[in-house]
């Protein structure tokens, strides 16, 4: 790929500020851009023998803004989008022939951030950004993200053939010489107007529910659980989560999302933070890959209660836990948490596996784990299987973690004692099934006894890990037509329906992400996704 000069200077200079920062994050100041002048540039043709490429262009305040064409992709200067520019005008990003890509050298926010405490109101007919199938789109700068601000849209519908990929500059600029690498660039970040648990449901009635998402600030939060941010279906999202501001963004970042958002067949690759992490809301999640990144596959916090099916998180390289889980930061009992406009993360959960080698990876501080849960969580898990070769501590297949509680109680082991924690038809197969309590229980949990309170819930088994062979299909994350346990004896399986929970849920029929020899769109997904991981 041939760079114009504004992109090769603006390359040179990133590498130059990486070199000197070592391994902590940037802090981002956003260079503000004279964006009165229609700088778009129309250069049909370019390098691709005179075919005529469309680029991306919008009209904003009187000025026509367009991509400029050059070779078989279109590239976009600061003016036409940046980390210091809210885009209110909606517009389409094509898909372009050949492999051509959409070349980013800023951020892309769309729509409006505001705070209402200033007295601004949320335009809840914002604009939508809306991608073709099959488009790629690329970043060259590492603090770059994509931010879709409260009221605005997202409609980025791929196919199974054709998925939306957001990635480096370095997967597409044809340099031999670079090699996309974890962090390249930001990642996706959605702001809803659903419920978080760091908002009052006072200040969340009057529309003040204003929390400051990670990266640089922009706001979200409101009253709405079945607000709408859009769709998001056959995205690829590599190499992200880059630290902005002082944070280590993630490959998707969904901040009170409502359930009228579509989070559906969604692959994330080598991201430096999680993969996905919810912080609020109820968006819902289904169809999801996550492999290699630096720390959690999943992670919720502030109070998420929406619904996941098919979730698949593998490890190979490094990676933290398959889910990590925050329930509140508050005691939800206690007089702090009554004005709360909701309380602990609540959602559930079916058919989902995490694959882990339990080895130590990046940072020194990886290994692999299945699931952590923590601060007063809550969830219904069913048909999940965690396969782990590790028995090295903070490598378990489950953590009902402790140590830090802030309320002096062990408020998961309460949970999970009164059933609000609850896994069913589920099978851990590790070197280690469950991490140590660090803090004695006592009281009525004193004689709260882990493999018990698993082993007692409906059709759960813990078979202990000979191979991965024994559990895992040829594709080793796929679940086995037949499981068998250490002594090589078949495992007897049943897999609980969860279509009679809700209807947005599927009778799976099985244990796991997905069956062993399966022939099915999200099948296809899965091996699509095996395959760029290994690229």
């Amino acid at each position: 790929m041939k760079l114009s000069g504004l992109f090769t200077v603006s390359l040179v200079a990133t590498a130059m500020t990486l070199a000197g920062c070592g391994g902590g994050d940037i802090n981002v100041t956003p260079t503000t851009v004279d964006n009165s002048v229609d700088n778009s540039v129309t250069n049909p043709g370019g390098d691709n023998g005179g075919d005529t490429i469309s680029c991306a262009t919008y009209t904003l305040d009187g000025a026509t803004f367009t991509g400029e064409a050059e070779g078989i992709n279109c590239l976009y200067s600061q003016a036409f989008a940046s980390n210091a520019k809210e885009i209110t005008s909606s517009f389409v990003i094509p898909a372009l022939d050949d492999g051509g890509a959409h070349v980013f050298e800023g951020a892309l926010f769309i729509g409006d951030d505001v705070d209402t405490s200033t007295g601004a109101t949320i335009d809840v007919n914002g604009p939508t950004l809306s991608i073709e199938a099959g488009a790629t789109i690329a970043f060259t700068k590492p603090e770059s993200f994509i931010r879709i601000a409260r009221g605005a849209n997202i409609e980025a519908i791929g196919e199974v053939d054709k998925p939306i990929i957001f990635t480096s500059i370095k997967e597409v600029d044809g340099d031999d010489s670079t090699t996309a690498q974890i962090g390249d660039w930001g990642g996706v970040q959605v702001n809803g107007r659903g419920h978080s648990i760091r908002c009052t449901a006072t200040a969340a009635a009057q529309d003040m529910c204003n929390h400051s998402a990670e990266g640089i600030v922009s706001y979200y939060g409101g009253n709405d659980p079945q607000d709408s941010s859009g769709i998001l279906k056959h995205i690829v999202i590599k190499y992200a989560g880059f630290g902005v501001e002082g944070d280590e963004l993630n490959g998707l970042t969904l901040n009170a999302v409502g359930s009228g958002t579509t989070i559906d067949y969604v692959h994330v690759h080598n991201g430096f933070d999680d993969g996905i992490e919810l912080f609020g809301g109820s968006v819902n999640l289904k169809h999801i890959v996550v492999t290699d990144t630096g720390d959690d596959g999943i992670d919720w916090d502030e109070g998420w209660k929406g619904y996941g099916q098919y979730i698949l998180v593998r490890s190979n390289e490094y990676g933290n836990h398959g889910f990590e889980t925050d329930g509140a930061k508050v005691d939800p009992l206690s007089a702090d948490a009554q004005d709360l406009v909701t309380t602990v993360s609540n959602p559930t959960i079916a058919n989902a596996t995490v694959v882990t080698t339990g080895d130590q990876g990046a940072e020194g501080r990886r290994t692999g784990a299945g699931m952590e849960m923590k601060e007063w969580g809550k969830a219904q898990l069913a048909n999940m299987l965690f396969v782990n070769s590790s028995s090295v501590d903070g490598a378990g297949c489950f953590d009902l973690y402790n140590e830090k509680d802030k309320s002096g109680d062990a408020g998961v082991h309460t949970n999970a004692n009164n059933g609000d924690i609850a896994f069913m038809s589920s099978i851990f197969a590790c070197g280690k099934n469950f991490e140590d309590v660090n803090t004695p229980l006592t009281g009525a949990l004193a004689s709260f006894d882990i493999n018990t309170w698993f082993t007692g819930g409906e059709n759960n088994q813990l078979i202990g890990f000979a191979d991965f062979a024994n559990v895992l299909g040829a594709d080793g994350v796929s679940t086995a037509a037949t499981i068998t346990d250490s002594q090589g004896t078949a495992v007897a399986t049943t897999a609980k329906d969860m279509s009679e929970v809700d209807s947005f849920f599927t009778n799976a029929g099985y244990i796991g992400a997905l069956k062993e020899g399966e022939s099915s769109e999200w099948a296809d997904f899965v091996a699509a996704s095996l395959q760029r991981a290994s690229n």
